[in-house]
C-alpha cells in the first residue's frame, strides 16, 4: 500500500544514523524524503540542496528527514560527505520504504531492493499534504521549499 495524499502516517520509531532513535516532534511540518543509494551524485546533490535551505525550512517549522536503505556505515560517511545537520533515517529493515509504498524494483546487477526518490510533506498532524514521485534531485529542496510556503500561507 502506498500512502497517499490525505493520508495519516501512523506515529513510528526508527533509528538514525547517528545510533539516536528518531520519532517525529509534536506539533511540526515535516518533509520526508526517500533516496535509493548514498554513494551517488544525484543523491548527494538532494541532501546538500536540503542542507543549503534548511535553516529556512527550520524557521517555518519544517523538519527535514532523509530515509534510505544503505548500511548505518554508509549513511555515516554521507552525513559527513554531504555536511548533514538534519536526521537521517537508516530503513535497512525496509519498513519506512514499505509502510510509505516507494519500493523500487533491484538495480541492474544488484539484489536488493531501494527506496524510489519520492518526497512527502506531512503537517503537523501527520497528514500528507503533498506528494512527489517525479522528483529531480537539483530542485527537490527548492520545490518543497515553495509548496511548505504556500501551505504555511
Amino acid at each position: 500500500m502506498t500512502l497517499q495524499v490525505g493520508d495519516v502516517v501512523p506515529p513510528f520509531v526508527a533509528s538514525q544514523d547517528t545510533g539516536e532513535l528518531y520519532t517525529a516532534a509534536p506539533g511540526r511540518w515535516r518533509v520526508f524524503y526517500f533516496f535509493p543509494k548514498t554513494t551517488t551524485t544525484h543523491c548527494q546533490l538532494q541532501a546538500r540542496r536540503y542542507q543549503a535551505l534548511y535553516p529556512e525550512f527550520e524557521a517555518m517549522g519544517i523538519d527535514i528527514v532523509g530515509i534510505n536503505g544503505d548500511p548505518r556505515k554508509e549513511q555515516v560517511e554521507f552525513r559527513n560527505l554531504c555536511k548533514l545537520s538534519y536526521p537521517l533515517i537508516d530503513d535497512s529493515s525496509q519498513n519506512l520504504t514499505q509502510l510509505f509504498g516507494v519500493m523500487d524494483e533491484p538495480w541492474p546487477g544488484e539484489d536488493i531492493r531501494r527506496p524510489r526518490r519520492e518526497t512527502f510533506l506531512v503537517n503537523p498532524l501527520g497528514v500528507i499534504v503533498q506528494y512527489w514521485t517525479e522528483v529531480n534531485p537539483g530542485l527537490d529542496a527548492e520545490t518543497v521549499l515553495k509548496a511548505s510556503r504556500e501551505w504555511r500561507a
